[in-house]
């Protein structure tokens, strides 16, 4: 997203707003998980290591350990979705238009199994080349563009993703 060329912004559509959610969901499950499983390593590594008392459970210290591990992954989440969130209060996205230098088409076969009603055993690929770098577009807009079109890159400016790719006019 760094080339400066023909930049303008936008606002975010539906599924633009949708695809950023997406991505705060992910950080979420993951600083979820993170904090469920520090707690209980860390509980049972106290529990095990430094309790006097073997009957019980202290409390007091498992408190403390779930309030750490707590604030832990809520900085975690902060870091990893800060970005997202802010795409998503600003809700605008950043266009680039860049010209298309190769597409390609490759067909990926797999078996199927037996007795299954599976028209096709194979995946198609779609891909485009643009500076160097190959992006998978679906078959509708694989089909629509030529080699030399121009294309607008829709990006979000906070988080630098990539909503999506539109044929250029």
């Amino acid at each position: 997203m760094k080339a400066k060329n023909k930049q303008m912004h936008r606002g975010l559509t539906k599924t633009d707003r949708k695809n950023l959610r997406d991505q705060c969901k992910m950080g979420l499950i993951l600083s979820l998980l993170v904090f469920v499983l520090a707690t209980v390593i860390g509980v049972t590594i106290y529990e095990l290591s430094f309790d006097t008392n073997p009957n019980g459970l202290n409390l007091k210290i498992a408190g403390l350990i779930t309030i750490g591990t707590l604030s832990s992954a809520v900085l975690l989440n902060f870091l990893i979705c800060n970005k997202y969130y802010r795409d998503l209060q600003f809700n605008e996205k950043v266009q680039v238009i860049k010209t298309l230098m190769n597409k390609s088409k490759s067909t990926i076969y797999h078996a199927s199994a037996l007795g299954s009603n599976m028209s096709k055993a194979y995946t198609e690929k779609f891909e485009f080349v643009v500076d160097g770098i190959n992006f998978n577009v679906d078959k509708e807009l694989f089909e629509l563009c030529a080699e030399g079109d121009q294309l607008i890159f829709n990006y979000a400016p906070k988080s630098e993703y990539l909503l999506s790719i539109e044929k250029g006019n």
